[in-house]
């Protein structure tokens, strides 16, 4: 190589290494290396004992006890660990993006000012240790959309910090106390019910049934003259109301001793199970309450044939008495001592009457056809 050329190569690297220099000293300052949020928090997650959801709707406490995690203001109803533990590991394992502002007048756009205005769409999240030390206090504000990112972004800041932050992690949060709780009330198919008894305080009670577990439709009992089914549809939906129940909200059961009860209801399976529920108004709610009982009264026999009938459940012998039973003792474990607020589709059916099932009969055409000759 002659000496201009190797001159030339040799300015052209120091030009670029200098503008790469320059590049880097003038950089914003408001770059940070990716370092954790809370880097000492992975280490005390097994002494967190109280975490506060906040928002200016509504909020959520949860607590470790010595029969495990809980919703502090449903009464104590078990909370689901697997959410509270996948909350605390994204927690421990946010990593800052970036610093953003430090002014108070911007805090509101990026939906970091807190709990102080009707109107924020902050959430607030703390979380304290076992000896009453607060360990984490964070300002969730909006999630930063973009189709290139490889993780969820989020705005946040730390109470009592000025510098609002751009951090990379999930922080899926909500306040909601359903979403931190076991929801499932009890779950029986329509097939396996036989019959569904409506007793309301004042009003004729509403029995539905059917004979084989293989029908679909269920029939309205005790029709008076003159009337007819309105919709064998509604009639046949009550059978579905112990399908699938999930609650709205919890509340323990003492609370509500003494408050008036406004509709029993018996529903029975062809298998022997019994279920009672009653609801129940208390304050500006109405509750549900469930008992549930095996009754090998009504348990009705195998087919002639000696193969179990339609309505016998999967695996093997699941419908037999000891398996029911084995049912009614995990249910009753499960919903003794709560009320439960169940969706309104479920309400409207508890609150059906007899009248809303039944319409006057059409009157039989007459005959006119003639039946001799003159």
């Amino acid at each position: 190589m002659s000496s201009r050329k190797l001159i030339l190569a040799i300015v052209t690297v120091l030009v670029i290494v200098t503008a790469w220099k320059i590049d880097r000293d003038q950089a914003p300052t408001t770059e940070i290396a990716s370092t954790q949020l809370y880097p000492e928090l992975i280490e005390q997650l097994n002494d967190v004992q109280h975490v506060a959801i906040e928002t200016v709707r509504r909020s959520i406490e949860l607590a470790k006890t010595e029969d495990g995690w809980v919703v502090g203001n449903r009464d104590n109803f078990p909370a689901r660990f697997s959410t509270i533990k996948n909350m605390l590991m994204n927690l421990a394992e946010l990593t800052i993006v970036e610093k953003k502002t430090s002014k108070p007048e911007n805090y509101a756009q990026l939906a970091v000012d807190g709990m102080d205005k009707e109107d924020s769409e902050s959430i607030l999240i703390r979380l304290d240790h076992r000896d009453g030390a607060e360990l984490a206090s964070l300002i969730i504000g909006n999630e930063r959309s973009g189709s290139r990112l490889d993780s969820p972004n989020y705005y946040v800041r730390k109470s009592g910090e000025a510098s609002a932050l751009l951090v990379q992690g999930d922080l899926s949060i909500s306040p909601d106390p359903q979403e931190w709780m076991e929801t499932d009330i009890v779950d029986v198919t329509t097939e396996r019910v036989r019959q569904v008894r409506i007793n309301r305080n004042l009003g004729t009670p509403i029995i539905v049934s059917k004979e084989k577990p293989g029908e679909d439709f269920f029939t309205l009992q005790a029709i008076p003259t003159g009337f007819t089914e309105k919709s064998r549809a509604v009639i046949s939906s009550l059978g579905a109301l112990l399908q699938g129940v999930k609650f709205d909200d919890v509340m323990a059961a003492h609370k509500a001793e003494g408050a008036l009860s406004r509709t029993i209801v018996e529903i029975q399976t062809f298998d022997g199970l019994v279920a009672n529920l009653e609801q129940i108004d208390f304050k500006d709610k109405v509750y549900v309450q469930f008992r549930f009982e095996f009754n090998p009264d009504t348990v009705v026999p195998l087919e002639e044939d000696g193969t179990e009938d339609s309505g016998e459940r999967d695996a093997g012998k699941a419908g037999s008495p000891p398996s029911v039973a084995d049912e009614v003792t995990e249910l009753n474990a499960r919903v003794a001592g709560w009320v439960y607020v169940l969706p309104d589709y479920k309400m409207r059916m508890l609150d059906k009457r007899f009248e809303d099932m039944i319409k006057p009969a059409e009157p039989a055409p007459q005959d006119t056809a003639k039946t001799g000759s003159e």
